[in-house]
Formats: C-alpha cells, sequence, structure tokens
C-alpha cells in the first residue's frame, strides 16, 4: 500500500488534497473586518476569534512577543492589552493566547475591539513558501530511503505529511505547528497559537503526532517540541 493510500486509510483523507478556500477577505482596509463569534479551545488560554471573511492570502502569521509585533499595529495594541501574550493569524480566525494570571472577562472585550479596529488583509504569511501540493513529494516516497535523503527532502516529505494528517485538526482548535529542523532521526517542531502553552501539546498530541510521523516515515524518528 503507497504512503497516500495509507494515510488516506488512517485518516479519510482524499487523495486529491486541496487547501480549504475560506471566504473571501473582507476588505485589506483596516476596520473593516468584524468578529462573528468567539469560541475556546483546547488550552483555556487561548480563543479564537471567528472573523467574517479571510484575513490572510497564504500560510500563517505569528507574533509570539512585542518584539515580534514590528509596525503591526493590530499586534502591537494587543500586546499592549495587559496578559496577551501572543497571536495567531490563520484563514479567517485570530488565536489570541493570555497569561494565566488574567481572567478572560477583564481582556475579551478589548481584545476584541483591538481585532475589529486594526485587522488588516495580509497578502503573506509567515510560512506561506511552504503551503504547497504535496502530491509529487509522497507519491514516490519510500520509507526505507527516508534516512539517504538530504535535510530538505526530509523536510518537504515531513511537512508534506503534517499538511495533510497533523495541520486540519490543530488549525482546528486555533493552533499550527512548524517544522524547525530535521537532525538525524531528530524532528524538531514549534507550536503555534492555542497549542503554544496547552498542557496536551506537550504529552498527549506531541504522542500522537511522534506516533503518526513514526508509523509513516520510520520508526526510529523522535519528534521533539520547542
Amino acid at each position: 500500500m503507497g504512503l497516500l493510500a495509507w494515510i488516506q486509510k488512517q485518516f479519510g483523507i482524499p487523495m486529491d488534497i486541496e487547501n480549504e478556500k475560506s471566504t473571501e477577505s473582507a476588505s485589506e482596509k483596516e476596520g473593516s473586518f468584524k468578529v462573528l463569534r468567539i469560541q475556546p479551545t483546547p488550552n483555556p488560554d487561548a480563543f479564537q476569534f471567528i472573523l467574517n471573511g479571510k484575513v490572510i492570502e497564504a500560510g500563517t502569521k505569528t507574533f509570539d512577543s512585542p518584539d515580534d509585533a514590528g509596525e503591526d499595529t493590530m499586534a502591537n495594541t494587543l500586546f499592549g492589552i495587559f496578559g496577551v501574550q501572543s497571536v495567531y493569524i490563520k484563514e479567517n480566525f485570530v488565536t489570541i493566547t493570555k497569561s494565566n494570571t488574567v481572567g478572560w472577562h477583564t481582556i475579551m472585550e478589548k481584545v476584541g475591539s483591538a481585532i475589529e479596529t486594526h485587522l488588516h488583509f495580509y497578502e503573506k504569511g509567515d510560512d506561506a513558501e511552504e503551503n504547497k501540493d504535496v502530491h509529487p513529494v509522497l507519491e514516490d516516497f519510500n520509507k526505507e530511503d527516508f534516512f539517504t535523503y538530504n535535510d530538505d527532502r526530509k523536510t518537504e516529505v515531513i511537512n508534506a505529511l503534517l499538511d495533510i494528517a497533523i495541520r486540519p485538526a490543530l488549525a482546528n482548535d486555533g493552533g499550527g505547528i512548524n517544522l524547525l529542523a530535521v537532525e538525524d532521526k531528530t524532528i524538531k517542531v514549534h507550536y503555534q497559537g492555542a497549542c503554544g502553552s496547552c498542557p496536551s501539546s506537550t504529552t498527549g498530541t506531541l504522542q500522537y503526532i511522534e506516533q503518526f510521523l513514526k508509523e509513516a516515515i520510520h520508526p526510529d524518528v523522535e519528534v521533539q517540541a520547542s
């Protein structure tokens, strides 16, 4: 059984995978987006703010600290709210992660207002270049050959697998995962958005990802989160 067929059997994913298309962006101007609803994530310190349109053309955008905000007005405004720790943008939502010392009731309205006032459409995400058709990468992939690949080829294979089986589920919970490096048999990843400080990310979720990659790639691989 080929790798793509195995993935389809395990996850019920169609072979002709395409990135989900969000609704068209409301506008590229600040103040044109509206928060339709706010929903919790598995991480009690992270909430998803669902907008009325697509807010980023491709990929994701992450601000993990005020230093990351640069000249981004929305990010700077959000970090100006006491307790906000990170901002994660994908498709049609913004995930805000806060400190566990601050209650949501004290900042929820301020956060929503900052997003509606300052959010603009992002033409490109931090990892937009990674969003590519995964089929050519996996169609000729053989487990036995994985450790003979160079680092770039290994990275392409792992990113393709994460795109198919891992990232969609994390996105539904307001988070994501970034592949940092592949060093011999060690795969280093970094959680984004709601996944960043979620207790399950370093236990159950990480174990699931590692087990999936062991089955899909090689039983000797190890996954480390930072």
